[in-house]
């Protein structure tokens, strides 16, 4: 018995130790992260980088516990739908936790340096950190005000546009306002064009909303975006307008109720909802005509760019947990961090999430580019819609199965809620995959700006003279040169198809496309990196190449074993 009792507790001091290990500030212990931070901001590095090393310390050691306990069944959201003496209120209660996990976040500033043109890259910076506690309740609605943020920004004549911006960029959630996008309808979802909420103008901007949203995200948000038939006699998208419907309306609760709360699989303690718009007091946003192009290139666009970013968050998240177990789990005598399947499957996910994490950065660069310039080019406009939306469905496709495969490093203890972060991690992961867009949505998009924007050939020509940026590197980009070679042939192929074989290869168009970006922007952070003395990023771009460009039969040597196991070691 004493000897049972030794063991066990030397396993548990074992496990402790794990436990402190991965409560220790997020961003120092991710060298590669704190070297892409470095890369892109070049001029503004020790500023940038004193900034997310201190909310790196606050997302392990306070943020993650807040939203831990916020997460819990007892304590998810509820809405109380009357208050004491029976008036109508709908609110939504939360546990005190998700405050104070809110004034974390919001702290930051992460929506005021999003507001400011060319500041969108440092926002999203802290969102990835934030976003390694899951979608925390908070990082959705901070996508969404920002959406409302960069529109009404575009609205020079919006009633009360200051009086908005300051409180939706406000650093404290106990002060600020929080946006939503009710845009879903239950016979809608992705076909947009047949929802059937109306508008009906009362006077200047002031319109009135009646109709239901099914999936209200965010469902006890202060300012809510959406959309609502301005005029029955045009139908499709076009007939949709863009309204602003405040929570308050003079000081007074507007009308509209919200009839129940989503039971969700995850972002659980984000309350969504059920809303019933009873002639809700709006305010539309620029032209009627215009409102479905508003939320095309400003909120969705904008969403989908920060989701990448959250599934990214949470799936570096969960490496780094599974990696720290590895280490110190022991079985059969060794730390299970030396089996060699256990490094695979810890090398993969490394280096899939660093081609990603530069793909993703490189879009906000040029997306921050695009927002300050003063002559933008439209095909820029165009190809960054494309890198959105590809790196959308690769993000989220391959963070899920990112977070799975760390799950399985912990095997049963993986499966249990209080045991680690991953199962949380996976859930909210999931709810995100289909977010903004599911895969298929994401590819036939892609299918038709190739048709009708010649969206490829943009791509190509971007892709070319990136690829001459790194000509001294020619030994490197090989493999990529070689499969987008092929890529352009197959393209030039593929308009010839008719639309329904288009339609079944655009997956494999899409795939390619979206894997090739993310390989050469990895080879520009590694080809930096390596000058800084580090072959980190460099070990993962070559096993990234093996992976998806070259598809070599790879278990044939000791060279691939020594090279997986460099990349978890870094």
């Amino acid at each position: 018995m004493e000897d049972t009792l030794t063991i066990n507790q030397s396993v548990r001091n074992t496990l402790d130790e794990w436990e402190r290990e991965i409560h220790q500030n997020v961003y120092i212990v991710d060298p590669d992260f704190m070297h892409t931070i470095q890369y892109h901001f070049q001029t503004d590095h020790a500023r940038v980088h004193s900034e997310l090393e201190k909310f790196g310390k606050i997302v392990g050691e306070q943020l993650e516990p807040l939203v831990k306990e916020n997460n819990l069944a007892v304590n998810l959201p509820c809405l109380e739908a009357y208050n004491p003496v029976g008036q109508r209120v709908d609110e939504v209660v939360h546990h005190p936790d998700y405050a104070a996990a809110g004034n974390l976040i919001y702290q930051t500033r992460l929506l005021e340096k999003m507001a400011r043109p060319g500041g969108l890259s440092e926002c999203l910076s802290l969102l990835f950190l934030s976003s390694q506690t899951g979608e925390a309740g908070h990082n959705c609605p901070i996508a969404c005000s920002a959406g409302i943020i960069r529109v009404l920004q575009k609205s020079p004549d919006f009633p009360e546009k200051a009086a908005y911006l300051e409180k939706l960029t406000a650093a404290s959630f106990d002060t600020n306002f929080t946006g939503a996008q009710f845009l879903t309808e239950i016979q809608g979802g992705s076909d947009v064009g047949i929802n059937a909420a109306t508008a009906t103008h009362e006077r200047d901007q002031v319109w009135r909303i009646k109709g239901e949203k099914w999936f209200c995200s965010n469902a006890g948000a202060d300012l809510i975006f959406t959309t609502a038939r301005y005029d029955s006699n045009i139908e499709g998208t076009k007939g949709l307008a863009l309204f602003l419907v405040p929570r308050l309306w003079r000081g007074q609760k507007n009308h509209y109720t919200i009839r129940r709360l989503k039971d969700k699989i995850g972002t659980r303690s984000m309350a969504t909802g059920e809303i019933d718009f009873h002639s809700a007091y709006a305010l539309m946003i620029g032209r009627p005509e215009e409102g479905f192009h508003l939320i095309m290139d400003n909120v969705l666009h904008l969403s989908r760019l920060f989701n990448s970013f959250c599934v990214l968050g949470m799936a570096r998240r969960a490496y780094s947990i599974a990696r720290s177990y590895a280490r110190q789990r022991v079985a059969f005598s060794h730390p299970i961090i030396h089996y060699p399947l256990v490094i695979e499957n810890l090398a993969r996910i490394k280096a899939e999430s660093a081609a990603m994490v530069a793909a993703i950065f490189a879009t906000a660069k040029m997306q921050d580019q695009w927002d300050s310039s003063i002559a933008q080019d439209q095909d820029v406009k165009l190809l960054l819609r494309l890198l959105v939306n590809m790196q959308k469905y690769l993000s989220a496709l391959l963070s899920v199965e990112h977070i799975h495969h760390s799950l399985d490093v912990l095997a049963g203890n993986g499966t249990i809620e209080s045991f680690s972060p991953i199962p949380r991690l996976l859930r909210d992961c999931v709810v995100c995959e289909n977010w903004e867009g599911t895969h298929n949505v994401l590819r036939m998009q892609i299918l038709k700006d190739i048709l009708k924007y010649d969206i490829d050939r943009i791509y190509m020509s971007f892709m070319r003279k990136e690829l001459e940026k790194l000509k001294k590197f020619s030994l490197h980009m090989q493999p990529i040169k070689i499969e987008l070679d092929r890529l352009e042939m197959d393209l030039a192929s593929y308009r010839q198809l008719e639309s329904g074989l288009q339609q079944l290869q655009i997956r494999s168009i899409v795939d390619r496309m979206a894997l090739l970006f993310c390989g050469l922007m990895l080879l520009h952070e590694a080809m930096a990196q390596q000058k800084a003395g580090s072959s980190s990023k460099l070990d993962c771009y070559q096993y990234f190449t093996i992976l998806h460009l070259e598809k070599q039969d790879i278990v044939q040597d000791n060279d691939y074993l020594e090279l997986i196991t460099r990349i978890i070691a870094a």
